[in-house]
């Protein structure tokens, strides 16, 4: 689920370095709503994983029961995604129509001028994310500068790939940008586990683990 998340995204990402000179607008459309309905399943998945890391990092059993039960919930909503969706057909058909789509568009025509100006426009988003959460540190403005952290780090990795060189961009960035949204990424991890635990009104200790959670959550 998280692969096929993380496909989609990068898929995204240079459809938005393109989106000015080609009309993506309907394949991207199709993408982020595949990607988002993929969404609760990575989340239950993230959540499993972060209390076991947090089990191991602080020797507390409560984390590891926590887990035991986060794991269960995950493969309860697995379940009911397959039987509602099975081998994700619906959503493996919906890709097909935004490949079609992406296939007729003349790419031939797409300059080098034009992904340069994307990603210039890309790294001025990341840096007015970067001002909101420096002076207003909520998940939700962490959560922005994170995703545009990654998709800036994504059309790099990219297009370095495709042995694109873009004349006048920092070679360092990706790394940069890898360390930033890796470090976002723990923090929003902790924050969509606390949401979790809350609405999970019968789980054991969830008071405690929530306190112990809300201290080991960093506000930067």
């Amino acid at each position: 689920m998280h692969e096929a998340r993380k496909a989609i995204r990068r898929a995204r990402s240079l459809l938005a370095l393109a989106e000015p000179e080609l009309d993506v607008e309907a394949a991207d459309a199709i993408l982020r709503r595949t990607g988002d309905s993929l969404g609760a399943l990575r989340d239950a998945h993230a959540v499993t994983l972060t209390a076991l890391r947090l089990g191991k990092r602080l020797s507390d059993p409560r984390w590891r029961q926590a887990a035991t039960v986060l794991a269960l919930r995950a493969d309860r909503l697995a379940r009911r995604e397959l039987a509602a969706d099975p081998g994700f057909a619906k959503r493996r058909k919906a890709i097909g129509r935004a490949a079609r789509r992406l296939d007729a568009l003349p790419w031939q025509a797409l300059k080098s001028a034009g992904i340069r100006e994307g990603l210039l426009r890309q790294s001025r988003r990341v840096e007015r994310a970067a001002q909101r959460a420096n002076r207003d540190p909520t998940p939700d403005n962490l959560h922005a500068w994170r995703r545009r952290a990654r998709r800036l780090r994504m059309q790099l990795d990219a297009l370095d790939g495709l042995k694109i060189r873009i004349i006048g961009h920092d070679p360092t960035a990706s790394k940069r940008l890898h360390r930033l949204s890796d470090r976002l990424g723990r923090q929003q991890d902790l924050v969509v586990l606390a949401g979790t635990l809350r609405r999970m009104r019968t789980l054991e200790h969830r008071r405690e683990l929530l306190e112990l959670l809300k201290a080991a959550t960093p506000t930067r």
